[in-house]
């Protein structure tokens, strides 16, 4: 069977199924059902009880606070009242607005479809000099490697302040992170209004050493194949992002006597249970000469803080025997992966090297989920107050900064491995 056939077929279907939905005579009354199902299980108790790691949920941990409800209640009953003029992608990103206020990273709503499918066929980060592009498909393969300057006649720095209400961050880096992808989607750049009359985007780049050009460029669907730039343009490529996909992996360096782990999901892989890789990584160890060991959570997004232990635990136990512990991160470290940092760095007293992260030290999480019954978006929504949220920086800092660059990329350099590595 062809399964990413039936994938497109079947989301193809899914959308379908939505526009028809969205015709209907009762649209209106399944918004009004959507929006009252919604505010009663954002926030009111005996609602969405569920048990995770021993934690009994009753809704949005500290809702009043969070949400003050004379602000909450407005907002939905504008949006109530507004219903008829405004169109589905519209209500939604109001939705998200209004999730997205409480400033809680973990907060948030995903989108199914609708103009949230469809995109521009290109796939952007953002450096620490800036917004690129990254991925593209080969009829765009020329923007490959370029930085942004202009996103329909504004700069990425003058869109951010915009798109900021709609994104749920606390911090910048978070912000800017997040608003790489959401400057690809058709409904985001249609609120804007930065699309050209005839729909198209036009962008204006420029690469390294060379003069800005402009490009014009139509939406697509989910189904639109991107190359990364490290494969179009045939880049080396550096450690880091040499087993795209796995959970985790670890790697001897010989030259610097170095044991590279890398943990992407701190989630157990059913092939391998993260224990067992543990035991073969410290087993590793054990054979070789060690100078230093150097985790890397930069693509780390989170999970269960509780996966890592193994490895914890068996390096406090050589540590006459390994070196120095390293640990990387920068805007990708976030949630389980943020805690997992610090938690090195405390009781393994580990050195961390990179950039700031995209979560907060101290917050909200063990984030939850609900499904609005007719639109079918999904809320996202915390149960978990660890520490004090106003209490702790809004990043976890590194000790010693590396950050990544357009430059750096094009070269297939890694700063923050490097830092680590030239660290006696």
């Amino acid at each position: 069977m062809n399964l990413t056939r039936t994938c497109c077929v079947a989301v193809l279907l899914c959308l379908a199924a939505l526009s028809l939905n969205a015709q209907t005579p009762g649209r209106e009354a399944q918004w009004r059902q959507d929006l009252q199902f919604f505010a009663d299980h954002m926030g009111a108790p005996g609602h969405s009880v569920d048990l995770k790691y021993g934690i009994i949920t009753r809704g949005q941990k500290d809702f009043a606070k969070l949400y003050p409800p004379p602000s909450f209640n407005a907002a939905l009953a504008s949006l109530r009242d507004e219903i008829s003029r405004l169109s589905d992608d519209e209500i939604t990103l109001r939705l998200m607005r209004l999730v997205a206020s409480a400033n809680v990273a973990h907060n948030t709503v995903f989108a199914p479809g609708g103009g949230f499918a469809a995109s521009l066929p290109l796939g952007f980060t953002w450096y620490s000099d800036g917004l690129a592009v990254t991925s593209a498909p080969p009829e765009y393969a020329n923007a490959l490697g370029a930085r942004v300057v202009k996103i329909g006649g504004e700069t990425p720095e003058q869109l951010l302040p915009q798109l900021a209400p709609y994104i749920s961050h606390e911090n910048e880096v978070r912000l800017r992170y997040t608003a790489a992808s959401f400057l690809r989607i058709k409904a985001v750049l249609q609120h804007f209004e930065l699309p050209g009359p005839d729909g198209r985007l036009a962008l204006t780049l420029q690469k390294p050493g060379q003069e800005p050009f402009a490009i014009t460029v139509a939406f697509a669907g989910p189904q639109t194949k991107l190359v990364g730039i490290s494969e179009a343009l045939h880049l080396p490529t550096p450690l880091f992002a040499s087993h795209r996909g796995a959970s985790y992996w670890y790697q001897y360096l010989a030259d610097s006597q170095t044991l590279y782990i890398q943990y992407n999901r701190c989630e157990n892989d059913p092939r391998q249970p993260f224990a067992e890789f543990a035991r073969q990584a410290l087993a590793e160890a054990d054979a070789h000469p060690i100078r230093r060991v150097v985790i890397d959570l930069r693509l780390n997004g989170g999970g269960n803080s509780r996966i890592i232990g193994p490895l914890k635990s068996g390096l406090a136990q050589r540590a006459n025997s390994v070196g120095r512990v390293y640990v990387l991160i920068g805007p990708r470290t976030f949630s389980s992966a943020l805690d997992n940092a610090q938690e090195l760095h405390k009781d393994l007293h580990a050195t961390l090297v990179g950039e700031a992260t995209g979560g907060s030290p101290s917050g909200y999480g063990e984030a939850m989920q609900f499904v609005l019954p007719n639109s079918r978006l999904t809320v996202q929504y915390t149960t978990k107050l660890t520490g004090q949220k106003d209490a702790a920086p809004s990043s976890l800092q590194p000790q010693i900064p590396a950050p990544r660059t357009l430059a750096d990329v094009l070269a297939g350099r890694d700063p923050a491995l490097e830092a680590a590595l030239a660290e006696p």
